[in-house]
């Protein structure tokens, strides 16, 4: 067994992850963030360099790809090192191919034959199953790769991980080897903070809480307590516990907390300040040509401070990363996403509210995500410990008290299988209808169902053997009305009821609950009309003995048959699949099992295929010119944020365009289409040539999101140009894609 790899002692857990792979074994390692994962994954990619094979490297963000390929590179040279994601296509035929997850479930529903020499598919982030939106890419994928591909998941803490592992044993039919470790390699401390107690851990907020809260209930808008400040906490933090990562869950909060600091805050010597001079420009160039964020951007860094999210354009990401991971950033305010794969270990995390926005309502952290961000802090080899701190205001102690988070208390991954038309399309033209039937079997959902099915049944069981045991002790009246251990109870509460109902007054007595209360009264009065059966004492003992343990039993089975009827029928997958494969045939795109030319179309297309599709075979795209097209393509699958504002210019006629919608969304159901036109003047500008800053003047979005709109863009036109035949439009769509592909919005890694 390897007890060393590039000059690391190995762990236990990562000795054996190491041993499952060199004997050729799927392996799925669910180990505490920071633990050292990832030197698993380095090692079986090295390896299979070593030994001249092809292996994958798939992740769930883009982010992410393009760090492991800069990585990768860094470590392996730039020969051997492809990336694939979309929008990106650089050295696609490299032994080792980093891709998003998407990419590769793509290459494998349609059988792809570039798959044929890939030993193996390393699934980074596992636990994305769990993902709402996405997680069905990750079951396509693990269901759906060749026997020959080998898996290696990557997961934080997966509290039903050998569940997992079974499923995916049983579906790949091979051992898939599990991997836990449970300790984390630097221990990690939980505090809180407030103004007034400072840094303090649970019992002893609540302690002082309990000492000092007032008496009588504050009237409204009243405060007994200071509000607590970000500034105040890392200002108790700053001397022992920095780098520090600290969590906001706004955009805006992130970059006003940061302006805030570096008003009263700098964390660094000259000589850094001149290094981070120095990458700015480097990477940014003159002055004079920076945005008005590059320049806030660099006015924070220069101080230690840092912001990151989704919003920045993505040098200034990449350039903040670099500046983290070179320890010239001090305090990074940053949104969750920060916390997903990329390593950058820090002395502690800080909290600013332990609620988030989940796009419907405001609600608590689950312990997975706690975890997951948490669990960034603690350097190994550097730090004794880790620490964690979240801000809390006593004011709101009792109504929205901080939650105890429990690692042991993880939420279980459960599928989030979902079917797509572009799915069906590639079933139906590679497997039997009998194949189909099993393919939906072996869903996670399905795997899940089954199992818990027959766990309730068991029990079920159990609880009923137990009911029929007991009732042979009892008589046949027993804990019916005609019983006196029954008959007693429910003639009290007859006359507690008659006694309320004629306090209430005829005027109350007219109203919902006296109406309520009287039908209470008329039904017990049924039951309660023949006379207890007289019972010898001993019978009465009996029964007494037997009441209590029978209706828990029977509340018990009553739960059970509950359960029993919420989890879905078996074939529910299958029916969806006919239905959606019914739809296809009455749209155009099937008959019977064959894919007609709108099928083979929508096949290739992963986004909104059948809107992409019904536009591509209409006369839409003569009608426009290039900008015009690629306008309104962004408009397809677009989600605004809420309060984005959009300036409203006419670029195109969208008459035809909201026909295609209203027909698609009758004949396959509301909602089927997801379309949002008021994108399209910034796409149309940006495709004409405007400046980057003459296309920000037309909405309010963030940066970042300005250019994953472009790109966006791109992926779907470089998807269209795939799927089609025609070499006019294969020449269009490149030429729009050179369009959009351009400056800000162009990817350089």
């Amino acid at each position: 067994m390897p007890t060393s790899y590039n000059g690391l002692i190995l762990d236990p857990f990562q000795q054996t992850a190491i041993e499952a792979l060199e004997a050729g074994k799927s392996v799925v390692v669910s180990a505490p963030t920071g633990t050292g994962k990832t030197l698993v994954a380095d090692f079986l990619v090295e390896k299979a360099i070593k030994e001249k094979q092809r292996i994958i490297y798939t992740a769930p963000i883009k982010a992410l790809s393009n760090q492991k390929f800069k990585d990768f590179k860094s470590a392996f040279g730039e020969d051997v090192v492809g990336i694939m994601t979309g929008d990106i296509v650089i050295n696609p035929d490299a032994p080792v191919l980093i891709m998003t997850t998407e990419i590769f479930r793509n290459q494998v529903i349609t059988e792809d034959p570039g798959l044929a020499n890939i030993t193996y598919i390393i699934l980074d982030e596992i636990h994305w199953l769990n993902d709402e939106d996405r997680g069905t890419v990750w079951e396509e994928s693990i269901i759906l790769a060749p026997p020959g591909i080998k898996i290696l998941g990557l997961s934080a803490t997966i509290a039903n991980a050998s569940q997992l592992v079974k499923w995916m044993s049983t579906v790949r039919s091979e051992d898939v080897i599990l991997v836990e470790e449970q300790r984390r390699a630097v221990p990690l401390d939980y505090f809180f903070f407030s103004q007034e107690t400072g840094i303090t851990d649970l019992n002893s907020l609540w302690d002082f809480y309990r000492t000092h809260a007032p008496e009588t209930k504050p009237e409204r808008g009243e405060r007994f307590f200071a509000t607590p400040s970000h500034l105040d906490l890392i200002s108790a933090i700053k001397t022992h516990y920095l780098p520090t990562l600290y969590f906001v869950f706004s955009r805006k909060q992130c970059a006003l907390k940061a302006k805030e600091l570096a008003v009263v805050g700098n964390f660094l010597h000259q000589r850094e300040k001149r290094l981070v001079e120095q990458h700015f420009i480097k990477t940014f160039g003159p002055e004079e040509a920076w945005t008005a964020s590059t320049r806030l951007l660099r006015r924070l860094c220069i101080r230690g401070i840092a912001f990151h999210h989704a919003g920045l354009l993505p040098s200034q990401k990449n350039l903040v990363e670099e500046l983290f991971a070179l320890r010239l950033i001090h305090v990074l305010y940053c949104t969750e996403t920060f916390s997903v794969g990329i390593n950058y270990p820090v002395k502690s995390v800080c909290f600013d509210s332990m609620e988030k926005f989940d796009g419907r309502n405001f609600r608590s952290l689950a312990n997975h995500e706690f975890f997951q961000m948490s669990g960034r802090a603690g350097r190994r080899g550097i730090d004794a410990k880790g620490f964690s701190f979240a801000l809390v205001d006593l004011n709101y102690m009792e109504k929205s008290p901080p939650p105890v988070f429990d690692i042991k208390k993880l939420e279980p991954l459960s599928s989030q299988f979902k079917l797509s038309y572009n799915t069906v399309l590639n079933l139906a033209q590679t497997l039997t209808d009998a194949q189909i039937a099993t393919y939906f079997q072996q869903s996670f959902a399905s795997f899940v169902d089954n199992e818990t099915f027959s766990s309730v049944r068991a029990e079920l069981a159990d609880v009923e053997t137990k009911l029929n045991s007991l009732k042979q002790h009892v008589c046949t009246d027993f804990n019916s009305y005609r019983c006196p251990l029954k008959f007693g109870p429910k003639s009290k509460e007859l006359a507690r009821l008659k006694k309320a109902y004629y306090i209430l007054g005829h005027k109350r007595q007219q109203k919902t609950y006296g109406r309520q209360m009287f039908k209470k009264i008329r039904q017990l009065e049924r039951y309660l009309t023949q006379e207890p059966k007289a019972c010898a004492p001993h019978e009465v003992n009996q029964c007494q003995q037997s009441y209590k343990p029978y209706t828990q039993l029977e509340t018990l089975a009553a739960v059970l048959h509950k359960r029993l009827a919420a989890i879905p029928a078996q074939d529910v997958f299958l029916q969806d699949y006919y239905r959606k494969r019914e739809n296809l045939t009455q749209l155009g795109y099937l008959r019977d099992r064959e894919l007609l030319a709108r099928g083979k179309c929508a096949s290739k297309i992963y986004v909104q295929e059948l809107l992409v599709t019904e536009l591509m075979f209409s006369e839409c795209f003569s009608q426009l010119d290039d900008d015009q097209l690629n306008a309104l393509l962004a408009c397809v699958d677009f989600e605004a944020r809420k309060n984005d504002y959009f300036t409203r210019i006419t670029v195109l006629d969208m008459t035809a365009i909201v026909a295609i919608i209203k027909y698609l969304d009758r004949l396959c159901g509301e909602g089927t289409c997801r379309f949002d036109h008021r994108v399209a003047p910034l796409v149309h500008a940006w495709s004409q040539g405007a400046s980057f800053g003459e296309v920000q003047k037309l909405c309010n979005l963030d940066e970042g999101d300005i250019i994953s709109v472009l790109r966006r863009t791109i992926d779907l036109l470089r998807q269209m140009r795939e799927a089609t035949t025609d070499n006019y439009l294969r020449a269009r769509f490149k030429e729009c894609m050179r369009k959009l592909d351009r400056d800000e919005a162009a990817i350089e890694l």
